[in-house]
């Protein structure tokens, strides 16, 4: 089944998309998406956690192909981008929202043509825009998201993500095999117990939980500078702890210097949290760090650009065969040398 009937079987309304690094196929993986479904006659609207649609990249200097509207479709977008766009649009709507480009504003197209976008950078803001173009009319938002502010695959703002990978990750394709494995390890954790979901509402902060189901709550001002002391609060009595915010390498490590956490379980909000060294993670993982999630995140599909703006590439089937390894169950798809297959 391709992609976009996965997308429209299940309802989705608002699909992430994020790029594992700046030139991974995340702009050709978004035109992919919209060409899918004008073939089904699904309309489409499009906004982007930072600035996407320009010739050439401002930070790496590198050409960038456009992002391909037609008639019909929505996009929620910062008032100057439309400076830089051919596509005739009617504003609909001004959102109040602020970006360096301007007032982020909604608007439907009225002739096809390239368009540069640039949304809000917010969680919050996000979610807003993006139920702003489902009221005017789109059926399904596609969401252009970068590493760096994958906080917008939140199951609080979208119903799945899909990633983008690729050469420009490395030169060595063991590499880029291994960040893209961790990448949907990380956000498809587990889900909790519900029990345990519902004690880590009521107090909302990083705790640390009992067999018999009692809490402490340590006192630290920030999870990412607080590990000795939420290590401290651990015991043999200890069964979960959750972690509110970022998960850090420094994190992980304080925590694995007590020796009962091999025996729990360590609870995040969701896969977006963790900012951890790939190596120092695989390697709890293999001596039992146990992690889950609050909140699940629903990973559709990984796509693959094979070609590195840096001047290399890799064979289009020998990286999708050996994506097909590392992440089994995973639809896999070269947006780059055909796209889907039925």
């Amino acid at each position: 089944m391709r992609l976009i009937e996965i997308i429209k079987q299940n309802n989705y309304e608002t699909v992430s998309i994020i790029g594992l690094a700046k030139n991974a196929g995340k702009t050709v993986t978004l035109n992919y998406l919209i060409e899918e479904a004008i073939n089904l006659n699904i309309k489409t609207g499009i906004t982007s956690t930072g600035r996407d649609g320009e010739n050439i990249d401002l930070v790496t200097k590198t050409q960038k192909p456009a992002i391909l509207v037609t008639e019909g479709m929505y996009a929620a977008t910062a008032k100057k981008t439309l400076m830089f766009s051919n596509a005739k649009a009617e504003i609909l709507e001004t959102t109040g929202i602020s970006t360096a480009m301007g007032e982020v504003i909604i608007i439907r197209v009225r002739q096809k043509g390239n368009i540069q976008i640039a949304g809000p950078v917010s969680a919050k803001d996000m979610k807003y825009v993006a139920g702003r173009l489902k009221y005017y009319g789109a059926e399904v938002v596609f969401i252009d998201g970068a590493i760096d502010r994958k906080a917008v695959s939140s199951p609080a703002i979208t119903d799945a993500c899909v990633i983008a990978t690729g050469a420009v990750l490395s030169r060595d394709m063991k590499k880029v095999l291994e960040k893209t494995a961790h990448a949907v390890e990380c956000f498809s954790l587990t889900g909790t117990d519900e029990y345990v979901k519902n004690i880590v509402r009521k107090i909302n902060k990083t705790c640390i939980i009992s067999e018999e189901g009692k809490t402490v709550v340590p006192d630290i001002k920030t999870s990412i500078t607080g590990g000795k002391k939420i290590s401290e609060l651990i015991d043999e009595k200890t069964t979960y702890v959750f972690i509110k915010g970022a998960v850090t390498s420094a994190l992980l490590k304080e925590l694995w210097e007590n020796k009962y956490l091999r025996g729990i379980k360590l609870v995040i909000e969701d896969g977006t949290k963790i900012f951890t060294d790939i190596n120092m993670w695989n390697e709890m993982r293999r001596k039992g760090l146990k992690v889950e999630a609050m909140n699940t995140i629903n990973v559709l599909a990984v796509t693959l650009n094979p070609i590195s703006p840096e001047g290399y590439f890799f064979d289009s089937e020998v990286l999708k065969e050996n994506m097909k390894k590392v992440l089994p169950g995973i639809k896999i798809v070269d947006v780059v040398s055909g796209g889907d297959e039925d």
